[in-house]
């Protein structure tokens, strides 16, 4: 091997140069080694946040509760639609009855009408009694 014969004042150069490069590199080592570990901190704490968000702490999976849940619903959903058809035939049977009282109400004025013009002296309308009622 051949050695390189250099001057002792840049051999002395060559060396603290090494060692200045040597000491930057490894200053940048522990920068980034220090980054590194505040952002695994960082993310260690979201996962933390994370695992007491949706930990389940009872002695129930969250999926058979939602399936509960859900079933739930749909009862309500069935129980809403059977309102809403009940209701629907509450509508019909209070618009049959109004029919059936307005054409009364017209018989009615239709009797009187005619039994005024009979009887013009009477202001009374009087009904005869039903057979049978005392």
């Amino acid at each position: 091997m051949t050695a390189l014969s250099l001057a002792p004042a840049t051999q002395a150069a060559v060396v603290s140069a090494g060692g200045a490069v040597l000491v930057a590199l490894v200053g940048v080592l522990v920068e980034l080694v220090r980054r590194q570990g505040t952002a695994l901190a960082e993310v260690r704490e979201h996962t933390q946040e994370a695992r007491t968000q949706v930990s389940n702490t009872h002695t129930t999976n969250l999926r058979d509760d939602l399936d509960r849940v859900i079933v739930g619903l749909d009862r309500v959903l069935d129980g809403q639609a059977e309102h809403s058809r009940d209701i629907q035939g509450l509508r019909a049977d209070l618009s049959h009855e109004r029919t059936e009282r307005l054409a009364v109400s017209q018989r009615l004025d239709s009797y009187v009408a005619s039994h005024t013009s009979i009887h013009p002296s009477s202001s009374r309308v009087t009904v005869p009694d039903q057979p049978g009622t005392p």
